[in-house]
């Protein structure tokens, strides 16, 4: 089998700049901001992104721990699965810029039930009713 995938190619620091940017002044993005400042300064995937909960955010130590992603699909609905490698859970440095963003998530987080899936909870990335985004929220988002 001929691979076809992709590399991936990393923004530069005048894209990120822009990309920014563009999402501070933009009507529909702007309250992703924060969501995307994380992405791009930690190189979190999305989905790793979407299981972070409060407790995954070390703020004494500046580091947001990595051991577990969220996923959700038609069969199973909503649920936590590991890194696919040893070297996927890990612990990522803060900056001082990525942990002003995390201030503000837990912020504006509406308050809601909680919502238990497999042991895990306070889910930080949520929708307006409280339920953890997933993945194919944010395709659906800035894939327009």
């Amino acid at each position: 089998l001929e691979n076809d995938t992709k590399e991936k190619v990393a923004l530069t620091e005048e894209q990120e700049q822009a990309l920014l940017s563009f999402i501070t002044t933009d009507n529909v993005y702007h309250k992703h901001y924060d969501d995307v400042l994380i992405l791009l300064k930690t190189g979190l995937r999305i989905s790793e992104l979407c299981g972070l909960t409060v407790a995954d955010i070390d703020f004494k130590n500046e580091v947001v721990i990595i051991d577990h992603q969220l996923l959700k699909s038609k069969e199973q609905g909503y649920y936590i699965e590991t890194p696919k490698t040893k070297s996927g859970i890990r612990q990522v440095p803060l900056s001082k810029e990525t942990i002003q963003a995390f201030q503000r998530v837990m912020k504006k987080r509406p308050k809601a039930e909680p919502f238990v899936i497999d042991g895990q909870s306070n889910f930080l990335f949520v929708n307006h009713k409280g339920k953890p985004k997933v993945a194919i929220d944010y395709n659906a988002l800035f894939v327009r």
